[in-house]
């Protein structure tokens, strides 16, 4: 046996290089790629994690069956792409926005249950119609900070109709499909300038737009719905809230690979940016500033977190994606430059120097340009060009 591996090694070592090498001339840039089709488009995220990347990967490191783990979900996106191959998907995130995304986008919904979707707008538009009827606005507004400087009041009552219809469904998925569509349309109806900018601007929006706009989006959700249901049922997926520098949340050895874009030290405040759609989803913005890892709200601060801090996090990462996937399997981790304090962050070389502390060897890495209309940040932490790719494998 021992004379078996010392002959077969080599020969795996030398084939996989040269599999690596040919991953050379792929062109990962994707510039003309459609990034945005099937449940992909259901809900706007900054930064999002373009599908043709984890699609490549999984196609490359598993097979139809497989488990892929995504300790950062984000939009959701590698979750989808390894349903729609075939695979199984699990995974977490502090943001319970993203963790209901992912559920939508990769959970099908029967044709029986979309067929309601007229009915609630229906239900909807008769409820505006009979506005008067609501409580006085002292009990029916739900407690928001600030609610009225962001929102105007006609909106503000159009979205507690819009709510209150979604939460009489009985269907749990169903709802969660409709809260997502909810939740889509809330920067565009309020006074946030836009899912990049948290500051107040006045719209020109009128009574009835923000039903109109709800109705519109649940109806492209539903077309979509219809022709990606059954591609969807090719794996399953299970997704929870969960701080990946924590144990517990799946088991050890139970994923096949792992894909994901980690977050950037003081890149992006996502529970500042998305503060009112969780707010209007029951979901708590403050609990998920405490826990973001790489907010730009700590290491803004004069005394705030550094690069070291952004390590020290991503180590404990590391050592747990390390114990959920399987010994010698991959993990692939998509992530560009910060801006901290003035200085250039180069974060791909920092993750390069926390696996070194932990069992993830680097195979190879791979530089990606990424399109002017993509990954924009404030200028001023930071506005992305280029991204790298790093491929690790599990070596425990």
């Amino acid at each position: 046996m021992a004379i078996f591996l010392t002959i077969l090694l080599p020969y795996l070592k030398d084939n996989f290089q040269k599999m690596t090498n040919t991953f050379q001339h792929i062109d990962f840039d994707f510039a003309n790629a459609k990034t945005n089709t099937g449940t992909h488009s259901f809900h706007p995220y900054p930064a999002k994690f373009i599908p043709q990347i984890p699609n490549f990967f999984i196609h490359q490191f598993s097979k139809m069956g497989d488990t892929i783990y995504d300790p950062f979900l984000g939009s959701g996106t590698t979750c989808v792409e390894a349903n729609l191959l075939g695979r199984h998907a699990i995974g977490n995130d502090v943001n319970e926005l993203a963790v209901l995304m992912s559920k939508v986008k990769t959970t099908p919904i029967s044709e029986e249950a979309l067929q309601k979707v007229e009915q609630l707008i229906n239900s909807i538009y008769t409820a505006l119609e009979n506005k008067h009827l609501l409580k006085e606005k002292a009990t029916t507004y739900p407690e928001i900070p600030r609610l009225q400087d962001w929102f105007k009041s006609f909106v503000i009552d159009e979205i507690i109709i819009i709510k209150k219809n979604i939460q009489n469904l009985i269907d749990d998925d169903f709802r969660d499909f409709c809260l997502l569509a909810l939740a889509s349309i809330i920067v565009s109806v309020s006074k946030q300038d836009s899912n990049t900018r948290y500051v107040r601007v006045e719209k020109n929006i009128k009574s009835k737009d923000t039903i109109d706009k709800f109705a519109r989006q649940l109806r492209k959700m539903k077309n979509i719905m219809l022709e990606t249901a059954n591609s969807l049922q090719n794996g399953n997926t299970n997704v929870k809230v969960g701080d990946s520098r924590e144990l517990g949340h799946f088991n050890n050895n139970q994923a096949d690979l792992a894909i994901t874009s980690p977050p950037y030290p003081n890149a992006y405040d996502y529970h500042l940016y998305h503060k009112y759609r969780l707010f209007w989803l029951d979901m708590n913005p403050y609990e998920l500033k405490k826990r973001e890892i790489g907010c730009h709200a700590h290491y803004s601060k004069k005394n705030g977190l550094t690069e070291f801090d952004f390590m020290k996090d991503m180590k404990k990462c590391f050592v747990n994606i390390s114990n959920i996937l399987k010994p010698e399997k991959h993990l692939v981790l998509v992530i560009g430059n910060s801006i901290l304090k003035g200085r250039k962050i180069e974060n791909n070389e920092l993750l390069k120097k926390v696996a070194q502390q932990t069992s993830f060897e680097l195979v190879t890495e791979y530089t990606r340009t990424i399109r002017l209309t993509k990954k924009s940040f404030n200028p001023k932490i930071g506005k992305i060009k280029q991204e790298k790719i790093l491929l690790f494998q599990n070596k425990k």
